[in-house]
C-alpha cells in the first residue's frame, strides 16, 4: 500500500507537512491521473472510429487521422509524468489539455443550438479546472501558457478541420420557373399508370407498385453554423405543395425561407411518368444529410397474387438493401470517374470498385429509375467524412428507398456538412413502368 501510495507523493520540502502529505495534492494528483486515462482511452477510441483514406496533408487528415492518436501521446506523456513526479512535466501536459478544452468545447457550446452542445458546458468548466492545477504545479505563468496555447491551437486546428468546405454544387443557369396553378385535382390517369400529388411528394401507383417521389430538396440535418450538426441542427424542406391539374399534367409549387419550387407531373406514352422540377436554393446551406430526389419504391399492401418483391439493380448490377451489419453500396464520384461502390465495414473505406457507371439507371419492384440531371449538379469533390476520394455527390439506397445526394456527408464518419451552393437547380425524374 505504501509503494502505491509513494508513486503519488509530492517533494517533502513543498507538499507535506508533519510527514503526512496534504489532502489537496493527494486529490490533484488523483484528479489528474483520472484525466490523463480518460484522454488515452477517448483518444484511442476516437482514432478508432475515424474513417481513413485522406490526404497528407489536408484539414480532414490532421482531424480524423492525427488528432487521435496526439491526444492519446499527450495523456501518456501526463501519466508518464505524474507516475515520476516530474512537475513541471506534468504542469505543461495539463496546460496543454486545458488549452484544447477551452478552445474545442468552448466554441461548441457558445455557436451550438442542440442540447449536445450545451453538454460541453463540462469539458469547458473541465478546461478552468485543469489550467488551475497546471499553474498549481509549476508557479509561473509563462511556462504554462505557452503549451496551453500550443493545445488551443489544436483545439482551433480540430473546428477549422470540422468546417463545411466551400460550396462545388453546380446550380443551373436557368431562371426559376413558376406559373399559374391550374384548379382541377393535382390527379392523372392513363393506361395503369396513376400520378398524384400528395403533401409534398408525386405518388405513381402501377398495379400493386407504388413510387413516392419526394422531388426536391429534403435535408434532413443542416448547420447554419456550417459546423457538426450535432451540435447545431435544423432540417430544411419545402412545405407541402400546392397543386392542381389542367387534364393532361399536374402543375406544383411551394415555397418557404430555403426553397422556391415549381414542378410539372406529366404521363408520357404508356409507361413513364415525367417529373421537371425548378428549386431554387434561396441561401447557401450546410448539411450532413440530405437529397435533392428521395424515391421510396414499395409493393401495395394487400396484393394477393403471389409477386415477390424485385430486388434492386444499378446498370444490372445487384445493389444491396443497406440492412444493418452489411456494408453500404452507393454510386459516388471517385475524381472524375462515377462508379458504384462497396464499403469495407458499415460506410468505412477502403471502398471497392464494383462498376463504372455512365448514366445510373435503378431498377426495382416493378420500376426503372432515372434522374439525368443528378450527375452535371452534384459535387464531385471528396467528403470530408468518406476518405479515398469519395465525393460529397452520392447514391444510396436503404430498404425501399433510394436517394440523389448533390451534397451530403452521410458516407463515411462524423456529422461533418458540406455546402450546397445557392442558385436554381433543374431536376428530370422519370419513372418508367415494367
Amino acid at each position: 500500500m505504501q509503494a502505491i501510495t509513494s508513486t503519488w507523493i509530492l517533494p517533502a520540502s513543498r507538499d507535506t507537512v508533519g510527514g503526512m502529505e496534504k489532502t489537496g495534492d493527494v486529490a490533484a494528483r488523483v484528479l489528474l491521473g483520472i484525466t490523463a486515462f480518460s484522454h488515452a482511452a477517448g483518444g484511442f477510441a476516437y482514432a478508432l472510429s475515424q474513417p481513413r483514406g485522406f490526404p497528407v496533408p489536408s484539414a480532414a487528415f490532421f482531424e480524423h487521422q492525427v488528432l487521435g492518436p496526439l491526444i492519446v501521446v499527450l495523456a501518456l506523456v501526463l501519466g508518464f509524468a505524474l507516475v515520476t513526479r516530474r512537475e513541471k512535466l506534468a504542469a505543461a501536459g495539463t496546460a496543454v489539455l486545458a488549452g484544447f478544452w477551452f478552445i474545442a468545447a468552448g466554441f461548441g457550446l457558445f455557436t451550438g443550438t442542440t442540447s449536445y452542445a450545451r453538454l460541453l458546458v463540462l469539458p469547458f468548466a473541465g478546461a478552468f479546472v485543469l489550467a488551475a492545477l497546471a499553474h498549481r504545479m509549476h508557479r509561473r505563468v509563462v511556462p504554462v501558457a505557452i503549451p496551453a496555447l500550443a493545445g488551443a491551437l489544436i483545439g482551433a486546428g480540430f473546428w477549422a478541420s470540422a468546417h463545411a468546405p466551400r460550396a462545388s454544387t453546380s446550380p443551373s443557369n436557368h431562371s426559376p420557373k413558376a406559373g399559374p396553378l391550374p384548379e382541377g385535382e393535382p390527379a392523372l390517369q392513363k393506361g395503369g399508370l396513376r400520378a398524384r400529388v400528395d403533401g409534398t411528394s408525386i405518388v405513381v401507383d402501377a398495379g400493386i407498385h407504388r413510387a413516392q417521389i419526394v422531388p426536391s430538396f429534403d435535408y434532413d440535418a443542416v448547420a447554419d453554423g456550417c459546423g457538426l450538426t450535432v451540435l447545431d441542427f435544423r432540417s430544411a424542406r419545402p412545405p407541402a405543395f400546392q397543386a392542381g391539374s389542367d387534364g393532361d399534367r399536374i402543375m406544383f409549387a411551394a415555397e418557404n425561407t430555403d426553397f422556391e419550387v415549381f414542378g410539372v407531373v406529366e404521363i408520357q406514352g404508356a409507361s413513364t411518368v415525367r417529373i421537371e422540377v425548378s428549386t431554387t436554393v434561396r441561401r447557401e446551406l450546410c448539411a450532413h444529410l440530405g437529397s435533392i430526389v428521395t424515391i421510396r419504391l414499395s409493393q401495395l399492401r394487400g396484393s394477393a397474387d403471389g409477386t415477390q418483391h424485385q430486388d434492386a439493380s444499378i446498370n444490372g448490377i445487384p445493389w444491396p438493401s443497406g440492412s444493418a451489419g452489411e456494408p453500404a453500396h452507393f454510386v459516388a464520384y471517385r475524381g472524375d470517374e462515377l462508379g458504384f461502390f462497396q464499403a469495407t465495414s458499415d460506410e468505412k473505406g477502403p471502398f471497392i470498385q464494383l462498376g463504372k457507371i455512365d448514366e445510373p439507371v435503378i431498377t426495382a419492384n416493378g420500376f426503372r429509375i432515372r434522374v439525368p440531371s443528378w450527375k452535371d449538379q452534384a459535387s464531385r469533390e471528396p467528403s470530408p467524412t468518406a476518405g479515398w476520394g469519395i465525393s460529397q455527390g452520392a447514391i444510396e439506397h436503404y430498404g425501399e428507398w433510394f436517394s440523389w445526394e448533390i451534397a451530403a456527408t452521410s458516407i463515411g464518419r462524423g456529422w461533418h456538412t458540406v455546402r450546397t451552393a445557392p442558385g436554381t437547380y433543374m431536376t428530370t425524374i422519370l419513372v418508367e413502368k415494367l
